[in-house]
C-alpha cells in the first residue's frame, strides 16, 4: 500500500487504460477520483471500483471545457481535501494524410489530447504547488518521438504534450512536484485477456501492464523522478536507441 492516504486524479478513467491505472493506483492505498465523460461507463467504472474496495469518486468532465476539470478538481479537494497525483491519460487516436484530414477532425483530436492536459494541468497545478508535493504522470506514445504515415495528427499532439510536460517539469521542479511520461506502443485495449503463452503477449500490451509501470513511478520515492518512460511488447520492432 505505497499510496495510502494519497488522491490521485485520472482523467479518462472510465475505460480501457485510464481506468487500468485507476484500479492499479487503487491497489496502492490511492482514492481515486475518475475524470471522464458523464454517463454509464464513468458510473459503471467507478461502482467496479468500489466494489473491489476502492475509495472512488466520479468527476463527471469533459476535459476540453474549463469550467468543467476545474469543478473536478474541486469536487476532488471537498471529498478527501488534498490531491496528490495527476495522471493525464485522456486522448484519442484519429488517422488520416493531412491533405485529407477534416480541419474539425484535427481540432477534435488537439483539443482532446493536448489541450485536455493544459486544462487540468491549469486547474490542479495550483494545488500541488500550495503543498509542495505531488506527481503528474502524462501518457504519451511513441508516436510523441518517431512520425509516422497517417499519423501527422496525432503524432503532432503527442509531440505537443511531450513538450508541455517538459517544460511544466522545470516550472515545478523547485515546488518538488515530480513530472513523468509514460509513453507506450501497442496496446491492447479492447477485446478479451491475452492468453498466456500466446504469441499476441510478445505482440501487444495489455492496460493493466502499463498501469503497473505508472503505479511503480508515482510510489517511487520522493527525491526520484522519471522523465520519459517508453514501454512495449518484445516483438514491436522498435529500438530502444
Amino acid at each position: 500500500m505505497m499510496l495510502e492516504n494519497q488522491v490521485a486524479l485520472i482523467t479518462g478513467a472510465s475505460h480501457g487504460l485510464g481506468l487500468a491505472i485507476a484500479r492499479a493506483l487503487s491497489a496502492e492505498g490511492a482514492s481515486i477520483a475518475c475524470l471522464a465523460r458523464p454517463g454509464a461507463g464513468l458510473d459503471a467504472a467507478v461502482s467496479g471500483l468500489q466494489a473491489a474496495g476502492a475509495q472512488a469518486l466520479a468527476t463527471p468532465a469533459d476535459v476540453t471545457r474549463s469550467a468543467e476539470v476545474e469543478a473536478a478538481v474541486r469536487a476532488t479537494l471537498e471529498r478527501w481535501g488534498r490531491l496528490d497525483i495527476v495522471v493525464l491519460n485522456a486522448g484519442t487516436w484519429k488517422g488520416g494524410a493531412v491533405q485529407e484530414l477534416s480541419e474539425a477532425d484535427w481540432d477534435s483530436l488537439l483539443d482532446l489530447n493536448l489541450k485536455g492536459a493544459f486544462l487540468t494541468l491549469k486547474h490542479a497545478l495550483p494545488w500541488l504547488i500550495e503543498r509542495r508535493r505531488g506527481t503528474v504522470v502524462g501518457i504519451g506514445s511513441l508516436g510523441g518521438w518517431v512520425g509516422q504515415p497517417g499519423g501527422a495528427a496525432y503524432a503532432a499532439s503527442k509531440w505537443g504534450l511531450r513538450g508541455l510536460l517538459e517544460s511544466v517539469a522545470l516550472e515545478v521542479k523547485p515546488h518538488r512536484i515530480r513530472v513523468s511520461l509514460v509513453h507506450p506502443h501497442n496496446i491492447r485495449s479492447a477485446g478479451p485477456p491475452i492468453a498466456p503463452g500466446s504469441p499476441e503477449r510478445d505482440r501487444n500490451l495489455e492496460p493493466s501492464e502499463i498501469a503497473s509501470l505508472v503505479a511503480w513511478i508515482c510510489a517511487a520515492p520522493e527525491h526520484v523522478v522519471v522523465g520519459n518512460a517508453t514501454i512495449w511488447p518484445l516483438d514491436a520492432g522498435v529500438s530502444g536507441g
